[in-house]
């Protein structure tokens, strides 16, 4: 779920001014500072630099376009822009040359001018490898291959033309990659030979977000995963906040956990793009970092492959417990397989015989993972699910280790031998005993009686769709598509095969990308997008484990209304043994993601205008329980949850938790009552707009805004939702809670004081005051202890300093790293003790 909160600016940038306005509104206004150091000559005759009055006006554009804007989300693409100057010989820039940008896989050409500072800017590209030829009069022709072009990064082709005729060539092949040094923005990309060649375990490229610094997550690079990915922590953003793109859509999911919608193939995905920090402002929806993957293109050649990656038990060792156990190796087989094909759409003579129009990539991939997991868990013995606990009296028995006497709870006395009359144990409560697995003969794995070996079959399957389509020099379609299947059978819920869970996981993303050439100097870019996390949790039904009834357990129900399954177990706690854990399920939720965006850039001379809208339409259609964690003295279960424990407050026990289950003794019950199943929507408006602006060949400033416009989750379409809304909040029908304590220990007089001192404290901000004066007594400690570790490093020390003003200065950081903090303390105390 996304909420304002998620839509912070990030602490990195190196400017950044924020605008609090309405509830729900937010408004950024960013700046980037970006200067290079070498790459460019030094010519003093170029005339590419600007003074105070071209920096005036370019300020007042961006001022005037933002005060004209409205709307809200963003429009982001995972397009980029070649750009460079057009010299000669001398160093002298080239007006008015002809520059034409050729993708080099699909034949797609986009032609322009530099301007009269000889700068060319090409934007909106596709990613890939391009070639660039300038032409001008009186020059050679000038032409540079295999120059690469990573999404969302600028590249830089600068060009050099020798004097001659213009059908000499001079032909250049692109060296290896640069150092990026056309925008500010902090992020690294993996490229699809890094993907290809890397060790993936598992084959899921999204952990190779993982190569770039201030990315962490729960696993490590070489965990083994094949499947959804777990959250991700970007610049120590919270997992919530980090976005992850197929080709545009979204694909983490709505529920605000940060897992992903499904998985790419890797064998489709041409490059990864890791944002951190500083990216421009188009790109937004995060409030960490994004990582956006996209799906290679089709070439004018056909290609295909297909492939096996497997493992296998007979190459494992076995496990210490499995072999003290004398259990064979468990069984363990992975098969990832598939293919893909790429290629043209022509008909030879007919149609596209250049093969230079349509292009598409097919690709279809298959996991089969079959485990055999071991659960090793303590289950009541044979005797005691009939009453009888007449071992517990041995000091050495393996449950407790020591002697646990069972009392009448009635007299207080112990029963004979531990055994409870038949006449007094419940039904139920025995039921409840019976449902538990039954101990295995002759195993004892230090208090552990039960191991058992159960398959866990997942089965994956990935389709992958690309076109490219170019019905002319000014139109390109881009349509990506990915279906995702996720299904496995759990082999164990709370270490028993009584309720475990069945999942079955659909998941899409798709994407249409649009891009107009309107001309040499404006290109448009539509984007619409869709995503769906779909998510059918179910008990696993074959053999009917999970009913209740087989096990002689019938008590009625709170909520008999509804039951997902009325025959399913409740959850049973007893100290001491497993939890026999009926699960929240069966559930369903899905959510939907669709997007629409546009944003259009304009070259201006040196400037790369460029702004946009979005309207993002999401949600949860939730059949779910809102914590399947289950919280303290509650349950998960729609069945129930009782809770038997050794001593029950206020009432009689026989002192074992175990004995008081077989009496039907329960300490604590809860139960669920009927689901409903509630379909949220929320809604995003975005708009933004942001300039690159070349002042010199070595220096770009990077400007922009982005406003945002957003309704949380509380609207739902059948209206069965409760929320708070502050509109109809009236602060004089507000009421205030006390604890019992203070109402019994104080009379009413002086209730009224305490109530009248602490309202005294909100009405005069002392929580705002006394904050501030906390976090500026931490930023001094704080700044007290770099300075301490910088002592002990040798900070501001050198081997040229002696005499009196090295001493004096160290005794100076010393009195500051001792005093301050004291300091610091006192004038929060003082605060404090003012504000009482």
């Amino acid at each position: 779920m996304l909420t304002p909160k998620a839509l912070r600016p990030n602490v990195d940038s190196p400017v950044k001014f924020a605008v609090r306005g309405l509830t729900h509104r937010a408004a950024w206004f960013m700046i980037g500072l970006f200067k290079l150091d070498g790459g460019c000559s030094r010519n003093p005759n170029r005339s590419v630099t600007m003074g105070s009055r071209n920096l005036f006006a370019s300020c007042r554009l961006l001022g005037l376009s933002i005060l004209f804007g409205c709307g809200m989300m963003l429009a982001q693409s995972d397009t980029a822009q070649i750009s460079g100057f057009v010299r000669d010989p001398s160093a002298a820039v080239v007006p008015d040359a002809r520059v034409t940008v050729t993708n080099e896989a699909t034949g797609l050409e986009r032609k322009t001018k530099a301007n009269e500072s000889g700068y060319y800017v090409v934007p909106n590209l596709p990613p890939g490898f391009y070639t660039v030829s300038v032409e001008a009069t009186g020059f050679k022709r000038f032409v540079k291959t295999r120059n690469k072009l990573d999404a969302n990064l600028p590249a830089t082709v600068d060009v050099t033309l020798e004097v001659g005729a213009v059908t000499e060539a001079i032909e250049v092949v692109a060296s290896v990659a640069a150092v990026q040094s056309e925008t500010a923005t902090v992020g690294r990309l993996v490229e699809s030979t890094q993907i290809q060649n890397m060790m993936l375990n598992g084959r899921n490229p999204i952990w190779l977000a993982l190569l770039k610094a201030g990315v962490r997550s729960g696993s490590s690079l070489a965990t083994f995963n094949y499947a959804m990915t777990t959250p991700l922590n970007i610049n120590g953003g919270r997992t919530q906040d980090f976005l992850m793109t197929y080709d545009g859509a979204v694909a983490v999911r709505t529920r605000a956990n940060g897992t992903s919608i499904g998985v790419a193939d890797v064998d489709t995905v041409q490059e990864i793009q890791i944002l951190t920090a500083n990216y421009n402002a188009e790109y937004g929806r995060s409030g960490s970092g994004q990582v956006r993957i996209v799906t290679r293109s089709g070439t004018r050649d056909f290609h295909g492959s297909f492939y096996e990656y497997f493992r296998n038990n007979a190459l494992d060792a076995n496990s210490w417990t499995r072999n003290r156990a004398g259990q064979p190796r468990a069984a363990s087989k992975f098969n990832q397989f598939g293919y893909n094909i790429n290629g043209p759409i022509y008909i030879p003579g007919k149609w596209n015989t250049d093969r230079n129009r349509l292009f598409f990539l097919w690709t279809q991939e298959w996991v089969k993972f079959r485990t055999e997991p071991t659960s090793i868990i303590t289950v009541p013995s044979m005797r005691m699910r009939q009453g009888d606990f007449s071992e517990l009296l041995d000091p050495a028995n393996s449950f407790f280790g020591r002697v646990r006497t069972v009392n009448d709870p009635t007299t207080g006395t112990p029963f004979p031998n531990n055994i409870i009359p038949a006449a007094r144990l419940s039904p139920n409560g025995l039921g409840f005993l019976r449902a538990y697995p039954e101990p295995t003969p002759g195993f004892l794995l230090g208090t552990n009686n039960f191991i058992q070996t159960r398959p866990q079959p997942t089965d994956q399957r990935k389709d992958t769709i690309a076109i490219d389509f170019i019905p002319g020099d000014k139109h390109t379609f881009r349509l990506r598509h990915q279906n995702y299947s996720f299904k496995q059978i759990d082999a164990f819920r709370g270490g028993t095969d009584r309720a475990v869970t069945d999942w079955n996981r659909p998941n899409k993303t798709a994407s249409l990308n649009y891009i107009w050439t309107v001309s040499p100097t404006v290109v448009n870019e539509l984007l619409v997008t869709a995503s769906v996390d779909r998510v059918y949790i179910g008990v696993y039904r074959p053999g009917e484990r999970f009913a209740r009834s087989k096990y002689g357990i019938n008590y009625p129900y709170i909520f008999p209304e509804r039951k997902e399954i009325f025959d399913k177990i409740p959850t049973v706690d007893i100290p001491g043994f497993a939890t026999l854990d009926g699960g929240p399920y069966p559930a369903f939720s899905s959510g939907p993601i669709y997007v629409i965006a546009n944003n259009t850039t304009k070259i201006l001379g040196n400037h790369t205008l460029k702004w946009g809208v979005s309207y993002e339409r999401s949600g949860q259609n939730d059949f779910d329980q809102i914590n399947v964690a289950g919280v303290p003295g509650g349950t998960n279960n729609q069945n129930g949850r009782f809770v038997f424990s050794d001593t029950r407050t206020g009432a009689t026990s026989t002192g074992v938790g175990v004995a008081n289950a077989a009496m039907g003794l329960f300490t604590t019950y809860a139960e669920i009552g009927q689901r409903a199943f509630t379909p949220y929507r929320a809604n995003m408006f975005e708009w933004f707009l942001q300039d690159s602006w070349k002042v010199t060949p070595k220096f770009r400033l990077e400007m922009g805004v982005r406003w945002t416009y957003m309704t949380p989750y509380f609207f739902s379409l059948w209206g069965n939702i409760a929320v708070f809304d502050p509109q109809r909040y009236n602060p004089a029908n507000a009421a205030v809670a006390v604890t019992d304590g203070l109402v019994q220990l104080l009379n009413r007089t002086e209730v009224e004081g305490v109530l009248a001192h602490e309202m005294a404290h909100i009405k005069n901000r002392d929580v705002l005051v006394a904050t501030i004066a906390a976090a500026l007594a931490g930023a001094i400690t704080m700044i007290a202890n770099m300075l301490q570790w910088g002592l002990i490093f040798g900070m501001g020390r050198s081997d040229e300093e002696e005499g009196g003003n090295g001493i004096l200065g160290l005794v100076g950081t010393l009195l500051m790293i001792v005093l301050a903090p004291i300091a610091a303390m006192l004038i929060q105390l003082a605060i404090s003790r003012a504000r009482e």
